[in-house]
């Protein structure tokens, strides 16, 4: 158990939006020992030598969790608050119940987690299905102690919240404001929710507990109205008399980096945190936790703007999506059926600097000559309910495994040798982009996996758009190499 008073302290699947940020912080602290439980050890990048111990394995599998929870003190089930991938959804039914009867047969002292408030079933995407977690994890009260937070929405830099309201006040001078805009909700940024969790862990307990955590409850038009005032924007808001049940998902969609389902999801989320807050008190979050005072909610905002402007997003909405693709990705590219090859020799320049212009592709800086066609392709990928090539980057200097990159997902990263992507719009099947350096060669290829007849009409129907844009691609990686200091 504890190891020179240090509690030892497991972190499953830690890389969601709160997860990751999480695990950085308790790395950062120093007063506990961190155990962390991925499937894949390649997916942690650059924080796998910080972390003192790592189980590696399908999070399903007995055996795994087992090693995992033994000899843990305290365990927090994984943090993440939405997924919008079915895979996501049907794991969610059956480990809670997993997880708890693990950490029970192990000897676990405290189980602490999160969910949105509410205590109702929802549908997948609404708190109900956080609700069923937190029952699953406190149906043995008598056999090991829970700390159950309930929260409204989170908002931090990178976070679903605030990449809708950024969005939303940066792109409309004049916002119609429909019915579910005026849904209360609480707020509460990421920095206080770390913080409570992280406290939870030394708090004592006599028996299980449901904290209750955030600000005074905001309608998510005055949170638009306050978050335009923090930015230095002047907007007006028309108020709309009706729900647009399906206009407003498609709009949230077109203005946001959200696909229509994400944007759907995100609506009926607000709706139903609104519902679910009637008799929410913070009285016994002040009480348990006196030296935490949720910071206001332009101080919140504020936060997350300065965030972003000096490069210090840690994570994203974007990694709570879906979970990185195990090592069989790579029998997946090896059958691939089309593949589009292009070389480009470097003689006389590092490779590290080869490798520093790949991985600067994307965001702000485009994708060299034909970055209008990239953003065409984006703008259809949005037209038929994607996420289009809104999305950006994370940072504009920094990459990692896991990152979404306009309309790719980074899969794999080699420093120096190999970044790998992979599609995140719709290709009618499954498609890769690689970098790869051999010698004094950058070898740029295009892979794609077809799903059907629909597939191969995709591949080459997009012929004409990879002669130009694959071939200047690696040309423009080489070109702005050479011109780096």
């Amino acid at each position: 158990m504890e190891e020179n008073g240090k509690p030892k302290v497991l972190l499953p699947a830690p890389l969601s939006y709160l997860g990751r940020r999480l695990m950085v912080k308790l790395l950062e602290r120093g007063d506990v020992r961190l155990r962390v439980l991925v499937a894949d050890r390649r997916t942690l990048g650059g924080f796998a030598d910080a972390i003192p111990e790592i189980v590696e394995g399908d999070p399903l599998d007995e055996e795994v969790l087992r090693r995992a929870a033994e000899g843990i003190d305290v365990a927090f089930y994984p943090v993440r608050f939405i997924g919008a991938d079915t895979e996501f959804l049907e794991r969610r039914k059956v480990f809670p119940a997993m997880f708890r009867d693990a950490c029970i047969r192990a000897g676990v002292g405290k189980i602490i987690f999160i969910t949105a408030y509410g205590r109702g079933a929802g549908r997948d995407g609404d708190p109900g299905g956080q609700v069923n977690i937190g029952e699953a994890l406190c149906a043995l009260p008598e056999r090991i102690r829970t700390v159950w937070f309930q929260a409204g929405l989170i908002l931090g830099s990178g976070s679903l919240l605030f990449e809708a309201l950024r969005n939303l006040a940066q792109k409309m001078p004049v916002l119609p404001t429909p019915r579910w805009m005026e849904t209360k909700v609480a707020v509460i940024g990421v920095r206080d929710v770390l913080e409570y969790l992280i406290q939870a862990v030394r708090l004592p307990l006599a028996e299980s507990v449901e904290v209750e955590i955030g600000l005074g409850s905001m309608s998510f038009r005055e949170m638009l109205s306050s978050t335009a005032r923090v930015m230095g924007l002047k907007r007006i808001f028309l108020p709309v008399p009706i729900d647009a049940p399906r206009l407003s998902p498609r709009l949230l969609m077109i203005l946001t980096p959200f696909s229509a389902r994400l944007a759907s999801i995100f609506i009926r989320l607000l709706e139903s945190v609104g519902r679910n807050m009637r008799g929410v008190s913070p009285e016994r979050a002040k009480r348990l936790f006196p030296g935490i005072v949720p910071a206001p909610f332009d101080v919140a905002v504020s936060r997350a703007i300065a965030a972003m402007e000096h490069e210090q997003v840690i994570s994203r909405w974007t990694d709570s999506l879906g979970r990185i693709p195990p090592t069989g990705t790579e029998k997946e590219i090896s059958r691939s059926v089309f593949r589009d090859i292009r070389e480009e020799r470097f003689a006389g320049v590092a490779p590290e600097k080869i490798f520093r212009a790949v991985k600067s592709i994307g965001g702000k800086y485009g994708w060299f000559t034909f970055d209008l066609l990239w953003r065409v392709r984006g703008a259809m990928d949005k037209i038929v309910g994607g996420y289009g090539g809104s999305v950006g980057r994370r940072t504009e200097t920094d990459l990692r495994v896991g990152d979404v990159l306009d309309v790719w997902k980074v899969i794999d990263l080699q420093e120096n040798r190999r970044l790998l992507l992979e599609a995140q719009m719709k290709v009618e099947g499954k498609a890769w982009l690689e970098f790869r350096i051999e010698g004094d060669t950058l070898v740029q290829t295009a892979y794609h996996y077809p799903k059907g007849l629909l597939g191969r009409i995709y591949w080459y129907s997009m012929l004409p758009f990879h002669a130009f844009i694959f071939r200047d691609m690696v040309r423009g990686i080489v070109r702005k190499a050479r011109g780096m200091d």
